[in-house]
């Protein structure tokens, strides 16, 4: 073999030593400083139907941008405000009952002292009767006064004592008809409170059937369509809220040293191969991910295997603007110092 081609083969032989050796190197590098397994992360806020009805009108569509308190979504008010009307109709009998409770408490405070007084004068009627009965009594006896005018005076006493009972129960009467009359009123009062409680509920229901947007953001995910009957609860759209978006990167455990909270790292999106985001890593998982899966896994098993576990670890986008216009959750990313 000649000296020249000697050379040259061993030159091409080093060179090949060299860049497996490089490449190994690089690869191993960048397995210990760098992870696909990430994506963007954001809050998805649903917007909820808060009182029952049907769907009147229709204000956005699917991928329309919103901003916090704009009008998604009327629910028809006729119910509501017949509720309402009906309502408020109960609520004025029911300041008439009390007005009329309150009257009539009147009436029987005023009735309780005129049986106060009836009793004091029949009390003085039989202490007189009662008087002349003895006094006749004795006179009859010595034959100053006849049979006659003792007996009348006897049955006199006997009326007036029968008329001072019939006081005391018409003074009972009263007195039970009084405290029946402040029961009512005061029933009137809870029922007024119940009311005006219904009232300010259906009002508030008239103004749930404006369905809003809870965040600014992103319209996705349409649930509904005009003339639906929607139920308490029923979620209409998902809100992608555009104002807050991060990176959840999932490192490997043994890679976690190298991505201290604090560090600055660099982020490349699937959609936009081209474009270097860069981040802050917030704040390491308190937990690995495999510790909120369904079914966790159990190693106190004979065959165990030692797997490397996965830790998410929130990262921070250093330019917010351009991450919320480019970025949206769920992007594939790949995470690198």
């Amino acid at each position: 073999m000649k000296p020249a081609v000697r050379n040259i083969l061993i030159l091409t032989l080093i060179t090949a030593t060299l860049a497996v050796i490089y490449w190994l190197v690089i690869s191993f590098y960048n397995e210990k400083n760098r992870t696909d397994d990430a994506h963007v992360d954001g809050n998805i806020v649903p917007a909820i139907a808060r009182t029952d009805g049907f769907v009147d009108s229709i204000f956005v569509e699917d991928d329309q941008y919103v901003s916090e308190g704009d009008l998604l979504v009327q629910l028809d008010t006729i119910d509501l405000y017949l509720q309402l009307e009906q309502a408020l109709t109960a609520l004025s009998i029911s300041n008439t009952n009390v007005k009329r409770a309150e009257t009539g408490i009147e009436v029987m405070e005023m009735e309780k002292k005129i049986a106060a007084q009836n009793i004091e004068a029949q009390s003085v009627s039989v202490s007189t009767s009662e008087s002349n009965y003895k006094r006749n009594k004795v006179l009859q006896e010595k034959g100053v006064v006849s049979v006659q005018v003792y007996e009348k005076t006897e049955e006199s006493l006997k009326s007036n004592e029968v008329a001072l009972q019939n006081a005391y129960n018409r003074q009972v009467q009263v007195t039970a008809q009084l405290e029946d009359a402040k029961t009512q009123l005061q029933l009137a009062h809870q029922n007024i409170t119940a009311q005006m409680n219904q009232i300010a509920i259906i009002k508030q229901n008239i103004q749930y059937a404006s369905i809003k947007a809870p965040v600014s953001g992103f319209v996705s995910k349409r649930k509904i369509q005009a003339g639906q009957m929607v139920r308490t609860g029923t979620q209409i759209y998902s809100i992608v809220q555009s104002d807050e978006l991060w990176a959840t990167a999932n490192f490997k455990e043994t890679q976690l040293a190298a991505f201290p909270v604090g560090k600055r790292v660099e982020i490349i999106a699937d959609a936009y191969p081209d474009e270097v985001f860069y981040g802050i890593v917030e704040s390491i998982g308190s937990a690995t991910g495999s510790k909120f899966a369904l079914l966790p896994p159990d190693n106190a098993t004979g065959n165990y295997v030692k797997v490397i576990q996965r830790v998410p670890v929130r990262i921070r986008f250093e330019d917010t603007e351009l991450a919320q216009k480019m970025l949206r959750p769920g992007f594939s990313l790949v995470v690198s110092q």
